[in-house]
């Protein structure tokens, strides 16, 4: 009896120790999404130009983030960069919806969504469609150049020289490829949402 007292004393004691050490690593991850969202706060008011437009900017974030399968930093990070490259507050969110339904039915997760908020902002940057962007869209699955010709009754290789010859101007060919990614998949963040690891995804958000 007295050995299987110590070794339930034991177990017990390891118990604790385990639960305790779950609970300091929960503080440790708030204290730490505290403090990142303190910075995104700072990051946010700074581009938008008033705290009261970062907070509900902010909300509107974590709304977005928590219905997809995507992370909350991954959302905030492509907003940030979506609004440095000369997008305005209120494209972010139907922009990054398009995105991510795409990475999702794609199967490209968050690095995808980096990949093409990138080619997107550096379109936008520049003013008009290059050869460049559209390799990196290509490369992501997106087909961006289809899109294109779809749009405007041409052959892709037809949109490709006017491209060369900068005929086409950033304006019209976001709203082509972010609608055409809409439109071919059409709420596939919803569907991945409802997986396992997307339901894991929401639950760390909240």
């Amino acid at each position: 009896l007295g050995k299987e007292a110590m070794g339930a004393s034991n177990v017990a004691a390891g118990l604790v120790a385990g639960v305790t050490a779950a609970f300091a690593g929960l503080g440790f991850m708030a204290i730490k999404s505290a403090a990142d969202m303190e910075q995104n706060r700072i990051a946010f008011t700074t581009m938008l130009g008033s705290a009261e437009k970062a907070e509900v900017y902010l909300k509107a974030l974590g709304d977005f983030a928590a219905k997809t399968p995507f992370n909350l930093p991954d959302v905030l990070q492509g907003s940030r960069r979506l609004l440095a490259m000369g997008f305005s507050a209120e494209q972010t969110i139907p922009i990054l919806t398009a995105v991510g339904d795409a990475a999702s039915g794609l199967d490209i997760g968050a690095e995808g969504i980096n990949r093409i908020t990138l080619a997107l902002g550096q379109m936008q940057a520049k003013g008009k469609v290059s050869a460049e962007e559209m390799k990196q869209l290509s490369e992501a699955g997106i087909g961006a150049w289809g899109y294109l010709a779809d749009a405007m009754g041409k052959s892709q290789a037809e949109v490709m020289k006017m491209a060369e010859q900068g005929q086409i101007s950033s304006a019209t060919a976001l709203q082509t490829i972010i609608s055409g990614m809409a439109n071919q998949f059409p709420n596939m963040m919803e569907a991945q949402s409802q997986t396992i690891i997307g339901l894991m995804s929401t639950i760390e958000d909240n």
